[in-house]
């Protein structure tokens, strides 16, 4: 099942009764005015601030497999359904969704190139509203395709064969551009590599070529026969860098959930 999918594709697919299309938009405070307006036909709302551990302090951190099962099979999704994420930055929180999907087992599922912009670019048709599922359904969690982890693995890998894949942009990755969260120290995780997400981006808001992104990648000295280990601001864009990362055929992936939001609150060390 292609992890990527056009919006060419989708609006040939859009009556088919396997299909289920999730938005999945999430966005700082304030931003979301100024996104694109409208929804893709048939689409439901995937927020991932609330089908999250509500127990953690940190918000969209991934739920157990009990709640998820219990959102999506609310949402009329089936383990048989081909999932498709999109949002309206274009391609932002999507793979977030995309990520979660993949940790509970869930195969087919794929993230919308360009998303909503690229949908209203092509004068595809939008709706006002969201769907509402008729029946609910009985999602079942898998065995895990990506993987998660905390701070104390993170820490552990520091200084080993295992990489460590920062997603943030360059500036705060080096601590000389301040966190969107005031609280937060600057800086890195010790001996992470840069590979910002918002550089692996064309102009029009889809994915670069495979190959360009193979390129990015081995540039950033990141070796895809190792162990990864992704990170970010919040375990948003780190989920950008999985799906490219398993696109190009890492095999072995997990994110650091908690990112910087927790790594920069928290005493573990930091490197400038």
């Amino acid at each position: 099942m292609a992890d990527l999918v056009t919006v060419d594709w989708l609006a040939a697919n859009l009556d088919s009764t396997d299909i289920k299309i999730l938005d999945c938009t999430w966005a700082m405070p304030g931003e979301t005015a100024e996104l694109p307006i409208g929804n893709i036909p048939k689409s439901q709302y995937f927020d991932i601030d609330d089908i999250a551990d509500k127990s953690s302090p940190m918000k969209h951190m991934l739920p157990t497999g009990a709640e998820f099962a219990k959102a999506t099979s609310s949402m009329g999704i089936k383990n048989s359904d081909h999932v498709i994420c999109y949002d309206r930055h274009g391609i932002f929180a999507a793979p977030r969704v995309w990520w979660s999907f993949k940790t509970f087992g869930h195969e087919a599922v794929s993230v919308l190139d360009g998303g909503l912009p690229k949908w209203l670019e092509a004068k595809l048709p939008v709706s006002s509203t969201y769907h509402s599922p008729k029946n609910i359904s009985q999602f079942e969690i898998k065995t895990p395709i990506l993987k998660v982890t905390d701070a104390k693995c993170v820490l552990d890998a520091v200084n080993t064969d295992i990489q460590i894949v920062d997603a943030r942009p360059l500036g705060r990755y080096n601590g000389t551009a301040p966190e969107p969260r005031a609280s937060l120290r600057s800086g890195r995780i010790p001996s992470s590599l840069s590979l910002p997400f918002g550089t692996l981006k064309s102009a029009d808001g889809t994915l670069l070529p495979l190959a360009t992104l193979a390129a990015l990648v081995g540039a950033a000295g990141i070796d895809l026969n190792k162990p990864i280990i992704t990170s970010c601001g919040s375990g948003i864009t780190a989920a950008g860098i999985s799906m490219i990362l398993h696109r190009l055929g890492a095999k072995d992936i997990t994110l650091y959930d908690g990112s910087w939001t927790e790594w920069g609150a928290s005493e573990f060390p930091i490197e400038l």
